[in-house]
């Protein structure tokens, strides 16, 4: 009986977590220009979800990081370079929960980002 109650809850635990995999996206910042980021950051930082990805060299892709699938939490990307800081914005709009590679690249003097799906492992 104890071992049929074990099951039973790990796979309302396994439920959770897909439930809670469900309302999330992966993201990874792509460094596609060809000057090098000092600082990249990622997130939403009044809302606790501000992500550190440090710097990233021309050519070089960060580290995954979760947050929550809703607008704000992925939007805008921040870049320090050398002289100075730059936003981007996802002009994609709202992206389906999955993984993706925010592919960026400095046009006009900004930072022009965009979003790449990329297969989830298992599918």
């Amino acid at each position: 009986m104890t071992l049929r109650r074990s099951l039973l809850a790990l796979a309302g635990v396994l439920m959770t977590l897909r439930a809670h995999a469900a309302h999330e996206i992966r993201l990874r910042i792509r460094n596609a220009s060809d000057q090098h980021f000092e600082h990249a950051w990622q997130g939403w930082p009044q809302r606790g979800t501000g992500v550190d990805l440090g710097p990233l060299a021309p050519g070089a892709t960060s580290r995954w990081h979760g947050l929550p699938a809703v607008l704000p939490h992925y939007r805008k990307t921040r870049v320090q370079l050398p002289r100075r800081q730059v936003v981007g914005t996802l002009l994609e709009g709202a992206l389906m929960p999955g993984s993706y590679t925010l592919v960026c690249t400095l046009e006009g003097g900004g930072l022009r980002v965009v979003a790449v799906r990329e297969p989830v492992p298992g599918e």
